[in-house]
């Protein structure tokens, strides 16, 4: 029997193949009924939705057992465009704010999932250190790249920035750099961006060819 937090809340959940981080943005075209309907209310009500990754192919098949098949820690999103470029079709920008952890999950008759989540606690300020240096001008230079040839759009980094706070550091360069999903989860469920950082620069110092497909 799952055991549930005082503190926990249901939000509706959008399954992805790839991660969001707090103080990350996500673009996402949408046309499915179950999701035009939950983006919809969330901006009537400006409630949140959760992203989570998806672990497999399996999750939104209408047998599939969704602790299986999707991950148990997430962030929530606020919409923040929700524009309609043809009928039944939307281009929407998402901004990442907090973590949580799913601790129940259940599917609603139009197939939309609903997570019970509590909410993990918001990275703390912790100051690069010298032995971070490396990976914040690898930063720079990413950030240099993409927005110089824009490769995201026109905002693909949220402002504000704290280019010498581990938190934002570690974040920004895990969505960007080129890794498995299942990298990009473990870095998400760090609770210490220190260590997230620390993580991030032994991928970094471990993948010889990591440092020129990032910048080139």
């Amino acid at each position: 029997m799952t055991k549930t937090s005082p503190t926990a809340f249901w939000v509706p959940l959008f399954p992805l193949g790839t991660i969001l981080f707090p103080g990350g943005l996500i673009a996402l075209k949408i046309f499915e009924a179950r999701y035009l309907d939950m983006m919809k209310r969330c901006l009537r009500e400006s409630t949140p939705f959760g992203v989570v990754s998806i672990l497999d192919n399996k999750a939104n098949d209408a047998n599939a057992t969704p602790t299986n098949h999707l991950s148990s820690i997430g962030t929530l999103a606020t919409l923040e465009e929700f524009d309609a470029i043809q009928p039944a079709l939307y281009m929407t920008k998402s901004y990442g704010t907090q973590r949580f952890r799913i601790l129940e999950i259940k599917q609603e008759s139009d197939g939309l999932w609903m997570g019970q989540v509590e909410l993990m606690d918001a990275d703390p300020e912790i100051p690069l250190a010298k032995e971070h240096q490396k990976a914040a001008v690898m930063l720079d230079e990413i950030i240099s790249i993409i927005t110089s040839e824009g490769l995201l759009g026109n905002e693909a980094i949220k402002i504000p920035e704290n280019r010498d706070d581990c938190g934002w550091v570690s974040n920004r360069l895990a969505e960007l750099m080129p890794i498995s999903l299942a990298q990009k989860n473990h870095l998400l469920a760090q609770v210490n961006p220190r260590i997230r950082l620390d993580l991030i620069s032994e991928i970094i110092e471990e993948d010889d060819g990591l440092r020129e497909i990032m910048v080139h």
